[in-house]
């Protein structure tokens, strides 16, 4: 009896930070927000591309889904469509930087390489449907509105309010910001 009583804080002692890491580090099973075809196709995408030996596009979704990896283990996963087009426009935008510093150190190999990669990107970031621009210009133009009526015109107000509208839906973040500067500039 006396064996028990002194082998069991050991024992429960070793499991708890097994079972407390294991809570912390997984995601949870549900969750409320509906997932994005576009990501459960990327992995089956991925197998095809092993498949048929594409090494483009291999390269492109094996970073994509590693960069999708990391940011679950963050505080902002990457759940849904506006998110996925997010990170699609950021790793574009980085290789456009890429394809621009290679032209410059005249490595064509290295340049057609890059934009091979680009273009599998802007394949997938086509594939998300988004709002189109008069969907867009419509939803400024009613927010200018209102706030013309209350008298508190101004271009962080229509910024604010726009993006409360647009929030989680996929958009041209540049397209809204030049259109709400342009509106703004009129309307002063």
């Amino acid at each position: 009896m006396s064996l028990f009583r002194t082998l069991r804080p050991r024992i429960l002692s070793s499991f708890q930070p097994i079972v407390l890491r294991t809570f912390i580090t997984s995601a949870p099973l549900r969750s409320d927000t509906p997932t994005s075809p576009i990501l459960s196709r990327l992995r089956t995408d991925l197998k095809n591309a092993m498949r048929s030996k594409d090494t483009p596009r291999l390269n492109v979704l094996r970073a994509l889904l590693a960069e999708i990896t990391n940011a679950s283990k963050t505080s902002k996963p990457i759940e849904n469509d506006a998110l996925l087009y997010g990170l699609l426009n950021k790793q574009i935008a980085s290789s456009e930087k890429a394809v621009e510093e290679f032209a410059n150190a005249k490595r064509e190999d290295l340049v057609e390489k890059e934009q091979n990669q680009m273009n599998v990107l802007k394949g997938l970031k086509e594939e998300i449907p988004s709002l189109s621009r008069e969907e867009t210009d419509r939803i400024i133009a009613s927010i200018v509105e209102v706030l013309k009526t209350e008298g508190n015109l101004n271009q962080g107000r229509v910024m604010k309010g726009v993006f409360e509208q647009l929030s989680g839906k996929v958009y041209d973040s540049k397209y809204v910001a030049e259109k709400v500067k342009e509106l703004a500039k009129a309307e002063s």
